[in-house]
């Protein structure tokens, strides 16, 4: 069976330009121009393996529909990549960390789409595999929920922290109203990656 992929975007050539060139690929693939229309689709228990979200849509953007799309527990372990021409700041890596499995920068071919999303299937992968420990320990609902969150986070935000270093360098890049620069995200890093650390240990699962 092919690997399901969802385009969300409200630019219909680019819509199209990737729903057609995922298929190419061997991907099976279904286009939709924007966020609320995608909430309905996945209402209707259309089920993709992945979600490719453009960030930039209106009236209802990519943030918006993805916070959607997790606070819904009927969808919302559907692993989504945010794509977006936006610069990304700093506070938004943080907050993405938590919902996203990775961030891709406009403009972007199918092709190289293709070695991304490849690379997210087979992360998902190893966190079921992470998951059937984790039941075999006994360990309950709640603490693995938590913990594939400290995992994708953990994971997200390093790959968001080269992101970052490739575009703004040693600068501190675009930073939000409240100041919240680089250092603050280390500082974020750090934390999580103590807690997953914790997590690790105490749950016995060996990654």
């Amino acid at each position: 069976m092919s690997v399901e992929i969802l385009v969300v975007d409200d630019e219909p050539a680019l819509n199209e330009l990737f729903v057609i060139g995922l298929k190419k690929y061997g991907f099976s693939t279904e286009g939709v121009l924007g966020g609320r229309e995608c909430l309905d689709l996945l209402k209707d228990e259309y089920r993709p393996d992945l979600i490719l979200l453009d960030m930039m849509m209106e009236p209802m953007d990519g943030w918006e529909t993805l916070h959607h799309i997790k606070a819904d527990p009927d969808f919302r372990k559907i692993p989504v990549i945010m794509q977006t021409g936006k610069n990304l700041t700093f506070k938004e890596a943080e907050q993405f960390s938590y919902y996203i499995e990775d961030y891709i920068m406009k403009p972007i071919t199918p092709k190289r789409c293709v070695d991304i999303i490849n690379e997210i299937l087979e992360k998902q992968r190893i966190i079921q595999a992470l998951i059937d420990k984790a039941h075999a320990k006994g360990c309950s609902e709640s603490e693995i929920d938590h913990f594939v969150t400290i995992h994708r986070a953990n994971d997200v935000s390093g790959r968001l922290m080269h992101l970052l270093e490739d575009r703004y360098g040693s600068s501190t890049g675009e930073q939000d109203p409240d100041s919240y620069g680089p250092e603050d995200f280390q500082i974020f890093r750090s934390k999580i990656k103590a807690e997953y650390d914790l997590l690790i240990q105490n749950m016995g699962i060996n990654t």
